[in-house]
């Protein structure tokens, strides 16, 4: 029997849709920030994006960490708008572009059953915490979760290793977790190499299939079938 039930979160427990090509976005976020309205902004922003991503894949591969990178998008923003608030920015970025933010039917009702049958409940999010943590408790999900863990925060990102090995860390052994994601390359593949098994759920956010699921996944239906499956 699994012990820790490891959850994705955008695309699997919540349904987001986002827009960053809006030009309004970029000119509302120049206004906030005092800065002159530039036609090139977002292309900055997303140069600016690549620079970091190349610097901390730099610092990962000195470490001998294997990527891929996460960047903290507050040092994107610092840059972008060295005289505002970055968290501000953040928030305001995040509230401009998106389009729906839903839990999926089921959601917190699987997560606080789980931790009713006595298991750990865990996120392990490609995210941002200046994004993702209002965005839980908005949400309702802030009090589901034992462990939250914010690619963000650690600078790797599934599939990662080194995301994955938090779990360890935390006093989690693989053998004891089930992975639940709507990615098979980064949720199913990557707790595969993390000696987990995993159950895919494919919704209308999940990338094409990159292959073969592998043979420690099943495909489910619903996160109800959480539920249902386990053993």
């Amino acid at each position: 029997m699994y012990r820790h039930y490891i959850f994705d979160l955008y695309g699997t427990l919540a349904d987001i849709r986002t827009d960053e090509e809006d030009p309004r976005v970029w000119r509302s976020l120049a206004e906030h920030a005092g800065a002159s309205v530039s036609a090139d902004l977002k292309d900055v922003y997303a140069f600016l994006c690549r620079e970091t991503e190349k610097q901390k894949s730099g610092e990962l591969a000195a470490l001998g960490i294997q990527g891929p990178a996460e960047i903290d998008m507050l040092k994107v923003w610092e840059r972008l708008f060295p005289a505002a608030d970055p968290r501000q920015v953040s928030r305001l970025f995040r509230r401009l572009t998106t389009r729906k933010l839903a839990l999926y039917p089921g959601a917190r009702q699987v997560l606080q059953a789980l931790r009713k049958r006595g298991h750990t409940v865990t996120l392990l999010s490609n995210a941002q915490e200046s994004f993702t943590l209002p965005e839980l408790k908005q949400l309702g999900l802030e009090a589901c979760f034992d462990h939250i863990f914010l690619s963000s925060r650690y600078g790797v990102r599934k599939p990662s290793p080194a995301f994955f090995g938090l779990l360890r860390q935390a006093g989690m052994e693989p053998a004891d977790c089930l992975m639940i994601g709507n990615d098979d390359a980064c949720d199913c593949r990557g707790a595969a190499e993390a000696g987990m098994d995993s159950l895919y759920i494919r919704t209308e956010q999940s990338p094409p299939l990159s292959g073969p699921l592998p043979r420690n996944c099943r495909q489910i239906a619903s996160l109800w079938d959480v539920l249902e499956r386990e053993p």
